[in-house]
């Protein structure tokens, strides 16, 4: 009996887990076939005026006047490419020299980025002196 009893306990969840399954599956399939959106074009077509006329009459759908702006859009910028390779870039002026900076005193350091600095370095007391200016 009480193998009866759990062989039927076993089956009683089977069915009712199946059932749930079912039944769940059947809810979610309602609600998506319920909740889908249906963007069909219900309304009517807007009645254009003046400029939206007559640009309408050559673009009716949305699509085409996306498609004629970047299509415009593009070809200015085409035309403005192609003007600029026409005509050459001009010529650029050299910039006037620059005087040379005023040599270091005895007593400093010169710039690193000068060419006074490897002589600079060329000497033992000079090393010691920009190794001493590191360290204050």
């Amino acid at each position: 009996q009480v193998r009866l009893l759990h062989l039927t306990t076993i089956i009683t969840t089977m069915f009712a887990t199946l059932g749930r399954r079912t039944a769940l599956h059947a809810a979610r399939r309602t609600a998506q076939q319920q909740a889908k959106r249906r963007m069909g074009g219900g309304a009517a077509a807007p009645e254009w005026t003046g400029i939206d006329k007559v640009v309408r009459g050559y673009f009716p759908k949305d699509e085409d006047m996306v498609v004629a702006i970047s299509g415009g859009y593009l070809g200015l910028f085409i035309l403005f490419k192609i003007k600029g390779a026409l005509s050459g870039s001009p010529e650029i002026e050299e910039a006037a020299p620059v005087a040379a900076a005023p040599a270091a005193s005895a007593g400093e350091i010169p710039d690193v980025d000068s060419e006074e600095f490897g002589a600079f370095l060329e000497s033992e007391e000079n090393v010691a002196k920009l190794v001493e200016s590191f360290e204050e």
